[in-house]
Order: structure tokens, then sequence, then C-alpha cells
């Protein structure tokens, strides 16, 4: 079960990975409001086994290090997330006069699977998509044919690549190599906007339909 929750002033979605026979998931990507997400967690009666991270921009991770003192569970990050969250001319959020930082407690790489510890069948294999940050990763679910995108694929775009860590051309190159070669009935949750499939991207998106 996936379900969203839109948080912060750039309106990014925090996706809850659940399952429904344990009530055991992950949360992807906890970018604001604590408290709000907090609650919901409760509402729902969700244990949280993992905070899992796309990258380390600051409306991705601002309520992660609550969350984790919380509900007790860990942080997951690429391992090239180190510089993003503990630096806020990195996450962003000097930008705009803030200091989110964060520690992760483990990090993973490209083709790492994170289980969970209540039904290992339920499964997300970690995908390395730099381009937008050094450390974006997505993370994809074979069996529910999902993967959860952070700002690496948007409906109709993709991810900024003019802030630190970025570069256009090589975020083009990882979506094409590592997002594009999953089946293109994978339906895509990305951090911002609309979800969509690959196989629509493939076909329409202004970035790559001129190839």
């Amino acid at each position: 079960m996936i379900q969203r929750v839109t948080v912060g002033m750039l309106q990014e979605h925090t996706y809850f990975f659940i399952d429904e026979k344990t009530k055991h998931g992950f949360v992807i990507d906890p970018g604001a409001e604590g408290k709000r997400l907090l609650d919901y967690i409760k509402e729902k009666g969700w244990v949280i086994e993992k905070i899992l991270l796309t990258h380390g921009h600051f409306d991705h991770m601002g309520a992660a290090d609550f969350l984790k003192q919380e509900l007790h569970c860990p942080i997951v990050c690429h391992e090239e997330g180190k510089a993003y969250l503990s630096d806020p001319a990195w996450n962003m959020s000097g930008a705009l006069g803030e200091h989110f930082i964060c520690e992760a407690d483990s990090y993973v790489k490209h083709g790492d699977f994170i289980r969970l510890e209540a039904n290992d069948k339920m499964t997300l294999r970690v995908i390395h998509a730099p381009g937008h940050t050094l450390d974006g990763i997505a993370f994809y679910c074979e069996e529910e044919g999902v993967a959860f995108v952070g700002d690496i694929l948007f409906a109709g775009a993709i991810g900024r690549s003019d802030l630190p860590g970025g570069n256009m051309q090589r975020l083009m190159s990882a979506i094409r190599a590592q997002l594009f070669t999953l089946p293109e009935n994978t339906v895509v949750y990305p951090g911002h906007g609309d979800t969509t499939t690959i196989g629509k991207e493939k076909e329409t998106n202004p970035f790559f339909n001129f190839d």
C-alpha cells in the first residue's frame, strides 16, 4: 500500500510504503511538517521501520530527524548523501536562512536491497541516478511495479541540475540507463507533481523525445 502526504513550502510528496498485513513499512522523504506526519502514522497504526531518503535536499529530509527521534527508526540514504545532510549550503536550507542538518544511520549504494523486517518479501532495490544531486537514488519495487524517484524524474520534466553536485548530462544519462530500462508500466512516484509511468516519460518527456 502506498500513501502520499504533501508537505512544506515546496509541496514535496512524502510517501508511505506499507505492508497491509503487518502494518509495517517505510517512510520515504519526510520533507517537512514532522508533527503532522507523526500524527498520520499514529492514526493509521503503522510501524515505520526505516526512513528512506532519495537525496539530501532540505525539502526531502527536513522532518527526518524529528521522526527518527519519535519513532526510534534509522535514516537511510546513499553513501554520497553525507555531504548534503551535514551542510546547509549543500542541502539548500542555508539559502532560505535555515540550517537543516541530520545524520544518516546507514548508507546504501546502487544495487542494494532494503527489506522490510516484518515481511522480507517486501523489498526495494536502490537505483543510483545522480545528476540532480550526487546522492540521488530511486527505490524500485519490482513486485509492485513502482519506483519512488525523488527529484530525478517528473511527469514531463527532469530534476534541476544547477544546484551543488548537479550535472545535466549525467542526470539524463542516468535516467536513460537506470530508469528507462525498467518495465514501461512501472508507476513513477516523484517528489513533486503528478504520478506518471516509465513508458509515458519515454514517449512524451520533452527532455528525451527529440532523440
